[in-house]
């Protein structure tokens, strides 16, 4: 059977394309102007179809014709039940009295008459459709007159059915097999003026004054309910030829093929849902059952309530085969990782991290079931021997439980674990352990503590800390505290030895840090000559000073942009970095000043707090060759240009800081007078400079500033 569907929108599109040929002018009387589409004006452009017939509809197509309160036609004056498609479209059924003549819109601007009087065809006319219900694939027989003209009928919603599809056609009767896509609604017969025009005029409309009562496929019965997913379902009802397909809670579609009174859904979907099944006639009409519910895990016992982490569990119960997930507090076991599993049983190894709580057995439908509160078994501590050990001693602990413990801890260091049984554990003391309670750390989180305290037997000197602020290589640390003597050896960070000492006291030890000792904070470690070990207070060890607060930084070539420079390059070779990347100068200079590195005022240069008498500048460098040239450093801004002359850099063999004191900073070029008053008015340029050739690299890394009694860096 031909069919076609479209929508009023785009016949209406169509209309308006083809007005020319489609509707009949019109005239306006008093202010109506026909030519402003897009004003306020009220303008009547076109009207159709004429000939019209009388029972139908007459559209009327312009601008603004929502204002329109009444039409006139001859015959039929004073029409104000008016269908208002929009401002540019208007409709009303033409009366039965109506007679030929020119149309008149009555507006609150004046009056709209037509150019063209309106004409009449012998209309078509519509007395009954029966039967007034029926199913599709059975034949609806439309009773009228004048329905020989007719060329297609259209069923709800939009359903188009071509003369060549129907059964019959007489003047007084056409029957018609009702389409597989037709709601219920009106019938509408057509004379097919925009398929015997190619759409350039508008079809007569008529309805029946009856609506067709299409029928649907009823549900009387969905089994079973509830229903196990993955099982067989099965829908009866009626009039199942008319459904397309199923629509199942959760989403999945099954297209239907010869069904009549039953579907049956062999294997639902492991993740059907819990809700209403859907089925979907060929009209597109949905058709609702009641609500679908599933059969659901039940837990009849359980192995035990109080369990242990990694042991075995079991549940027992119905239809745990639907079970995708076991859910304990601070833990889950997927199905894929159960023991066995069968709808009687699940048996599964309980997660290590899981605590005491209720457990939830979850399926793929999004369903679960809850199980009563678990209680998870903890280690005991009943005794440790010996009760006192000296560091890199071995103590061993009983109790229960104890394949449990993650880690052992005396105070905030870590003992070592060198055996693990259920009930016994034997530990290695660290250097840096405290007397105290022993704490065993579970593998689910919890702690437990003995119950009396183990004591670390120690014979270590006391340090109060370091004459210098900082471990520079190839120079002096002097260590400073009481029973010095007592220490043989000393270790510093990655296992370096220390090899060369100065004068040792039992108050002082002076060492000469090694040369490849790692740049940083670090601890250095003593041997006595007992065989104990322990830890001496954090150093900064390195060349450099450390750098206390990085917003005070204002070049350090990492993150610091929006810098500029003639010379040189910024590089990140792993034999030269000190923290990152930084600026090498690598290039033979021109004479006179030559710029190196520069940035405007005000970006990243924070001047909080810093004062001129109390402030210095500081600059980590790493000269390659022999001594530098002299060089500069500038602060410009609104209280003038100010220099600091910086006398050359030594080649020390890496990386040192260089301090700048601000009270260094003078104009002329730093030869002048005036001293800098305040970096607060820094908002030009600052930077780093030379005015002689430079015959050997150097590179420069972070720079920031300090205080002099460096506890706040700049």
């Amino acid at each position: 059977m031909n069919k076609k569907r479209y929508s009023w929108s785009a016949f209406l599109l169509m209309c308006l394309l083809v007005v020319g040929v489609a509707f009949t002018g019109c005239d306006e009387e008093d202010k109506a102007d026909t030519n402003q589409m897009n004003t306020g004006a009220i303008a009547l452009n076109a009207f159709g179809p004429s000939p019209a017939i009388r029972g139908g509809e007459l559209r009327f197509i312009g601008t603004n014709l929502d204002k329109v309160t009444s039409i006139d036609l001859p015959g039929a004056e004073g029409i104000t039940d008016i269908t208002v498609v929009g401002n540019y479209e208007i409709r009303i059924t033409i009366p039965q009295t109506a007679q030929p003549g020119l149309v008149v819109l009555n507006t609150p601007d004046g009056k709209i008459t037509s150019k063209t009087p309106i004409g009449y065809s012998e209309p078509i006319s519509i007395s009954g459709i029966a039967p007034l219900a029926l199913k599709a694939g059975e034949v609806l027989t439309i009773e009228g007159d004048y329905l020989n003209i007719v060329e297609e009928i259209i069923f709800a919603d939009g359903i188009h059915v071509l003369k060549a599809d129907f059964e019959s056609q007489a003047r007084a009767k056409i029957e018609v097999k009702v389409p597989m896509e037709a709601q219920s609604g009106k019938v509408i017969v057509s004379d097919g003026a925009d398929l015997l025009s190619d759409g350039e005029e508008i079809p007569a409309w008529v309805y029946s004054e009856e609506e067709l009562d299409v029928t649907l496929p009823e549900i009387t019965a969905v089994t079973p309910n509830p229903l196990k997913a993955g099982g067989v379902l099965t829908i009866t009802g009626v009039d199942f030829d008319l459904v397309h397909k199923v629509i199942l809670p959760g989403g999945a579609e099954i297209v239907v093929e010869d069904a009549t009174t039953s579907i049956v859904v062999e294997d639902t979907p492991a993740d059907i849902k819990e809700g209403i099944i859907t089925l979907v006639a060929f009209s597109g009409v949905e058709v609702e059952s009641e609500a679908l519910e599933l059969v659901k895990p039940a837990i009849a016992s359980l192995s035990a309530t109080t369990v242990k982490n990694g042991a075995a569990f079991t549940i027992s119960g119905t239809h745990l085969d639907l079970v995708t997930r076991a859910e304990f507090q601070n833990g889950s076991v997927d199905a894929a990782d159960f023991v066995a599993h069968s709808a009687e049983a699940i048996e599964l190894t309980l997660p290590l991290t899981s605590t005491d709580g209720a457990f939830v057995l979850h399926t793929a439908s999004e369903t679960s079931t809850s199980g009563e509160a678990l209680t998870f078994v903890v280690p005991t501590l009943a005794s440790f021997a010996p009760v006192e050990a000296k560091p890199n001693q071995s103590v061993v602990l009983t109790g229960t439980h104890l394949d449990l413990v993650s880690s052992v801890w005396l105070g905030d260091t870590e003992a070592d674990i060198s055996g693990q049984t259920e009930t016994e554990l034997t530990v290695t003391i660290n250097v840096g352990s405290e007397s105290g309670p022993i704490t065993v750390l579970t593998v689910n989180g919890t702690e437990v503590n003995s119950s009396t305290d183990f004591t670390v037997l120690t014979n270590l000197p006391d340090i109060s800390g370091y004459l210098q602020s900082k471990g520079v290589p190839g120079e002096i640390l002097t260590i400073q505290g009481t029973d010095l003597l007592l220490i043989k050896e000393l270790i510093f960070p990655d296992d370096i030895y220390a090899t060369a000492y100065g004068s040792k006291s039992d108050t002082e030890i002076e060492v000469y840090v090694p040369e490849e000792v790692v740049t940083g904070m670090g601890t250095i470690r003593m041997i006595t000559y007992e065989g104990e070990e322990g830890s001496l207070p954090e150093v900064f060890l390195g060349g450099t000073d450390p750098v206390q607060d990085a917003s005070y930084v204002f070049f350090d070539f990492d993150t610091k942009g929006s810098w500029w420079g003639s010379y040189g390059a910024v590089e990140s070779d792993p034999a030269l970095m000190l923290s990152g990347n930084y600026f090498r100068i690598n290039a033979d200079l021109p004479g006179g000043w030559n710029d190196f590195f520069w940035r405007n005022g005000r970006n990243d240069f924070k001047t909080e707090d810093v004062t001129v008498a109390d402030w210095v500048i500081k600059m980590d460098v790493n000269v390659l060759g022999d001594k530098s040239q002299d060089f500069k450093f500038r602060l410009n801004g609104s209280d003038g240009d100010f220099w600091a002359i910086i006398p050359g850099f030594e080649n020390k063999g890496g990386w040192y800081t260089v301090t700048i004191p601000l009270t260094d900073f003078y104009d002329q070029d730093g030869t002048g007078t005036n001293q800098l008053p305040n970096v607060q008015n820094i908002d030009a340029d600052f930077g780093l400079a030379t005015q002689v050739p430079l015959e050997q690299s150097i590179c420069a890394s972070t720079i920031y500033a300090l205080k002099e009694n460096r506890s706040t860096l700049l």
